[in-house]
C-alpha cells in the first residue's frame, strides 16, 4: 500500500505570449503549490479500481492515462486500486487531475519497484500534458513556454491564502479558442517583490491572468467574488483558466473575516497556504 498527497497549484500570474503553428499557445506564468490535496490511497490489484468513480469517461482521467503510460513503458499490465479522498474541485485551474496523474505514476513505480528514475518519469510524464512537468516537481516555479520550461525563484511562503471555487468547471479548451494575444506583458519581477515583501497594495496592481478576460465574460459571477475579496484587503485572482478564485491576505484577521462571509456562500471555499513543503512527491 502507498499513500500519495495530490495537491493543488495555482498560477500567481498568468501571462499568453504567444500562439504556435500547432494550436498550442506560449504562457508565461507564476506557480506555487498549496496544502490543499486529494488524498490518495494505492495497493495491487487484480484490475484497475478508482474509488470513488470519476462522472466523466475513464480513459479521459489523468491517473487512467499515467497508468496507460507506465504499463507501456514496462510491457506488462500494473492493476491497482487507488482510493481518493477528493478535496480539490474538479476544472477548477488547481490542477488537480494532473496532480493525480503525477501520484500515480509516482506511487506505480513504487508499488511495483519498477525503479524508473526520477528524471526519466518526471520527462515521461510531459507527453500526458504541458502542467506535468511542474505537477511532478513542485516548488516556486516561472513556466514558459507551454508550461513545460521551468525556472525556480526564491522559495514563496504565504500563509493566509483563501481559495474559492463556486462550483462548477471552466474548459480551458475554450477559454484558449476565445483568448486575445496583446503586447501588453505582465512584470513578474515586480509581482515577486510583492510576493516577498507581502506588499497588497502592489499585488492588486501587478498581480494578472490573462484569461480573466474571456472566463469573466462567461462567468460574470467570478469577477464579483473577485472584488469582494478585495473589499476584504486581500490581492485577489482567478488561478489557471478558472473557476478558481483566490486571495492573498496579509494577516489572519482579514482572512477569516472573508472566510467566515464566503464559506456561508461557497461550499467550495478553503484556507490555505502556499510553500516548499507541499506537492512534492
Amino acid at each position: 500500500m502507498i499513500k500519495k498527497n495530490a495537491h493543488a497549484k495555482l498560477n500567481l500570474s498568468l501571462d499568453v505570449t504567444g500562439k504556435r503553428k500547432n494550436g498550442y499557445h506560449d504562457i508565461k506564468t507564476l506557480m506555487v503549490m498549496t496544502d490543499l490535496c486529494d488524498e490518495m490511497v494505492f495497493s495491487k490489484s487484480e484490475r484497475l479500481e478508482i474509488i470513488p468513480e470519476f462522472s466523466f469517461d475513464l480513459k479521459s482521467n489523468l491517473i487512467y492515462k499515467a497508468y496507460e503510460l507506465l504499463k507501456n513503458r514496462v510491457g506488462y499490465d500494473l492493476p491497482f486500486k487507488v482510493e481518493i479522498k477528493k478535496k480539490i474541485p474538479i476544472a477548477a485551474g488547481l490542477a488537480g487531475g494532473t496532480s493525480n496523474g503525477a501520484a500515480c505514476l509516482y506511487a506505480l513505480n513504487d508499488l511495483y519497484k519498477i525503479n524508473i528514475p526520477r528524471a526519466e518519469l518526471i520527462e515521461m510524464a510531459g507527453g500526458l500534458g504541458a502542467d506535468f512537468t511542474y505537477m511532478m516537481t513542485g516548488g516556486s516555479k516561472i513556466a514558459k513556454g507551454i508550461g513545460d520550461i521551468l525556472e525556480a525563484v526564491d522559495p514563496i511562503e504565504l500563509d493566509h491564502v483563501l481559495i474559492i471555487n463556486p462550483g462548477y468547471g471552466v474548459s480551458t479548451k475554450e477559454v484558449y479558442q476565445k483568448i486575445k494575444i496583446d503586447k501588453e506583458r505582465i512584470d513578474f519581477s515586480k509581482i515577486l517583490e510583492g510576493i516577498y515583501e507581502l506588499d497588497i497594495e502592489k499585488l492588486n496592481f501587478y498581480l494578472r491572468n490573462k484569461m480573466e478576460d474571456v472566463v469573466f465574460s462567461l462567468h460574470p459571477d467570478l469577477l464579483d467574488i473577485k472584488n469582494k475579496l478585495r473589499v476584504f484587503n486581500s490581492a485577489p485572482l482567478m488561478s489557471g483558466s478558472g473557476a478558481t478564485i483566490f486571495g492573498i491576505f496579509a494577516d489572519e484577521k482579514s482572512l477569516e473575516e472573508a472566510y467566515d462571509y464566503f464559506k456561508e456562500i461557497y461550499k467550495y471555499t478553503y484556507k490555505v497556504r502556499v510553500g516548499e513543503g507541499f506537492g512534492s512527491f
